[in-house]
């Protein structure tokens, strides 16, 4: 089962390429419809303000994340720029929509850079499962335009998503994408270096992206670890996507600029549960894989 705050994950990341394609009303209203107060969604509902250009709203939302998170660093960068942009003691330009914790997230944001973090490639979708629709005809009855262009969509994701199943992998298809899940965990304990039964797995599923006209997203995951945050994604579960995409570029053939690449928030592991050996399980990556044409 997917957790609740897996599924959060996968709305900000739909909120964040909305924001990349500049659909930022729409960004907004996925967010604020999270009815969540958590780090990861309040400072991308800020940067999302920021892209936009709305400068008060970005602020009070990082002031308000500070008030539920006191010292964050990333909303701390964001008000200090903002302030120094309203002072003309730096030039506004576009902020980084996804954050990966702590002061790497300050480093970032003071950078204006987000290639590092994302390649606009992506487009996750809601987590909502929607099945194909179904269109009737009947003399009287012509499906809408709307109803036919629902239905191509639908066939379209019913056949990658059996496009994409393989062993070791649990494949949930989704409103827009197909989401992947390996069952079991790919990397070493604290580190981006995948383990040998890892690496195999990667390559083994790899091979099903090979041809196939699609956009897919690579989201990093890891375990909170005591003394670290628990919120706000991190550098290692950054690492981690940018490390499982290079060996599925490698074996599809597709460049890696092809492949967008996230920190999910510690929260959002796809593996519930407790233990041992659902902390090896969750030191993992997950992927949304997107027919490009939708």
């Amino acid at each position: 089962m997917v957790s609740n705050a897996f599924t959060r994950e996968l709305s900000r990341s739909e909120a964040a390429e909305l924001a990349r394609d500049g659909k930022y009303e729409s960004a907004v209203r996925i967010l604020e419809g999270l009815d969540d107060d958590s780090a990861a969604t309040l400072d991308l509902l800020a940067r999302v303000h920021a892209q936009r250009g709305d400068l008060t709203a970005a602020d009070a939302v990082w002031q308000r994340l500070l008030e539920v998170t006191p010292g964050h660093a990333s909303a701390l960068s964001g008000r200090l720029l903002i302030a120094e942009i309203r002072s003309g003691n730096r030039r506004a330009r576009p902020l980084p929509l996804v954050a990966v914790g702590g002061a790497a997230a300050a480093v970032l944001l003071l950078a204006g850079t987000v290639a590092v973090i994302a390649s606009p490639s992506s487009s996750p979708g809601p987590v909502a499962v929607d099945e194909a629709v179904q269109v009737t005809t009947s003399a009287s009855a012509v499906p809408s335009d709307d109803a036919r262009v629902d239905a191509e969509a639908a066939a379209r994701l019913d056949a990658l998503a059996a496009g994409l199943a393989g062993p070791g992998v649990k494949l949930e298809k989704r409103k827009q994408d197909v989401q992947v899940v390996f069952d079991e965990g790919l990397f070493l304990p604290d580190g981006t270096e995948l383990t040998a039964s890892g690496r195999d797995a990667l390559v083994r599923w790899g091979e099903v992206l090979r041809g196939k006209e699609v956009r897919v997203t690579v989201l990093g995951h890891g375990v909170t670890v005591d003394g670290e945050p628990s919120t706000g994604g991190s550098t290692v579960a950054l690492g981690r996507a940018a490390s499982a995409a290079e060996v599925l570029a490698q074996v599809s053939g597709r460049p890696m600029t092809s492949f967008a690449i996230m920190s999910a928030d510690q929260s959002a592991a796809p593996h519930q549960g407790s233990g041992d050996d659902v902390r090896a399980r969750n030191r993992t990556i997950s992927l949304l894989v997107e027919p490009s044409g939708s």
